[in-house]
């Protein structure tokens, strides 16, 4: 690793070049406002009229600005910034600079690795501040945080003058083949930048009270390849009510969501139940105060990271070790699965679709990878529907199987943690 004494202070041209993540310019005719509705308050965004902005979030675009052509312009739709490029990021010195980054991903798994990474920028260099612009969704963890300048949305032209040093982080070549395998975020940033994990989050769990349990399950993921099974959440209620209190959450605002809550039907009395929290943050805030949770391979599940929170979490297309980390506060559990076409973990972040449109994966189709090079943009009602409670894959139907084992798994790493 470069000493500090080696590294460069001020980028040469060499070490710049375009940014990799679209951007599209804009402007606006009169004053305006925006703010994601599963973000906090303080992610509201507000824009003056004439100025030039600069945004990442497609659905921003779509919704907002090309469907009010007489207060928005795209000024460009492919506009180029200057960036640090990779090839200098692990001997570049950022003391004393302002240094932004560009975020290529609104997954809540992508950028709590981001919030670890730049403490531990932070933690090397004595910046004079830092910044992350087009956070989306998933602005409220950098406001949990504290101490990064976050933009939510866009970014405006005259602002980006400010700073120093602008990072692509969609530069990272180990984050295109994502949606095949993982990786782990955390790792590939702070070996890309030349950087120690940071000593603010150690990676070890909080160690379990004595007494009842303030214990939460998240069963809900983006997709029927990781969300769990509703006999498994039955299982699990169940099994973790003897240990404290149980708080079950839920999303009514995703289909799946609703489709799953009609599907547990009534449950104990004594569960509180959230069938959606309010914004990002208030989920943020949950997992801080639980105790102890049970994850599906989630967004959840990573931020937990943040607070040590201990529990279980349970894997079944994606590979535990990868996605942990050096994180050691959840147990993982991975669903033992091997058939024809596919074995757990195959690697998928999401379904796929055939070119004629079919959509599953390898071992609910029957199929090899290569005979599933699509990704389904549209919403499917039916298709969730199928896989979620119908006909799912052949990795949760296998989870499904093992919901007795897994709930005494639960209980023994309970006891284990035990003081």
């Amino acid at each position: 690793m470069p000493s500090r004494t080696s590294r460069r202070r001020s980028a040469r041209d060499g070490d710049k070049l375009p940014n990799q993540t679209r951007l599209v310019e804009f402007s606006a005719s009169t004053d305006f406002h925006f703010q994601f509705p599963n973000a906090s308050a303080a992610a509201r965004q507000q824009g003056r009229a004439g100025e030039r902005y600069l945004t990442n979030l497609n659905a921003f675009v779509q919704q907002v600005i090309t469907k009010h052509p007489g207060n928005f312009r795209v000024v460009d739709d492919s506009v180029q910034i200057q960036c640090l490029a990779p090839t200098a990021w692990r001997s570049f010195d950022f003391s004393g600079q302002r240094v932004l980054f560009l975020l290529p991903s609104h997954a809540l798994g992508d950028n709590v690795p981001v919030v670890l990474f730049i403490q531990a920028l932070r933690e090397k260099f004595h910046l004079r501040d830092v910044g992350v612009f087009c956070t989306g969704p998933t602005h409220d963890i950098y406001l949990s945080h504290g101490a990064i300048n976050a933009h939510p949305i866009w970014i405006g032209k005259k602002q980006l003058k400010r700073w120093h040093t602008v990072v692509d982080l969609g530069h990272l070549e180990t984050h295109k083949d994502i949606d095949i395998w993982p990786i782990d975020m955390e790792t590939e940033l702070l070996t890309a930048f030349g950087l120690e994990p940071s000593t603010r989050h150690y990676g070890k769990p909080r160690p379990l009270p004595s007494g009842d349990l303030r214990i939460g399950i998240l069963p809900l993921t983006s997709t029927p390849l990781r969300t769990l099974p509703v006999t498994v959440t039955k299982m699990l209620i169940k099994q973790l009510n003897e240990f404290g209190r149980v708080t079950l959450c839920l999303n009514r605002n995703q289909h799946q969501g609703v489709l799953y809550q009609q599907e547990l039907g009534d449950i104990d009395p004594n569960i509180e139940t959230i069938d959606v929290f309010a914004s990002i943050g208030d989920l943020i805030t949950a997992i801080s105060k639980f105790d102890y949770a049970v994850f599906s391979d989630s967004g959840p599940a990573h931020i937990s990271k943040l607070f040590g929170t201990p529990g279980v979490a349970i894997y079944t297309s994606a590979p535990s070790d990868v996605l942990q980390g050096r994180f050691r506060n959840l147990t993982p559990w991975a669903v033992p699965y091997e058939g024809s076409f596919c074995r757990a973990p195959c690697g998928l972040a999401r379904v796929r679709a055939t070119p004629g449109g079919t959509v599953g994966c390898m071992g609910s189709l029957q199929t090899t990878l290569d005979k599933l090079p699509n990704l389904p943009h549209q919403r499917q009602p039916d298709v969730v529907k199928r896989l979620l409670l119908d006909d799912p894959v052949p990795c949760i139907a296998k989870l499904a199987d093992c919901a007795e084992g897994l709930a005494e798994f639960i209980a023994n790493d309970i006891a284990g943690r035990r003081p």
